[in-house]
């Protein structure tokens, strides 16, 4: 079973194969990293 999650977060995309993953968890993985970004850029004082 393979696929493509795509997770979509304030105004960011981001997306990976889950393959023998479970979708719920790539996307977790996804949505995690994308909030560390957003937080990082915010901290940092760079707007986009």
């Amino acid at each position: 079973m393979t696929g493509s999650v795509i997770v979509y977060f304030a105004n960011e995309i981001k997306f990976a194969p889950h393959g023998a993953n479970r979708p719920e968890q790539i996307a977790r993985w996804l949505l995690t990293d994308l909030c560390k970004k957003i937080e990082s850029r915010k901290r940092k004082g760079i707007k986009r």
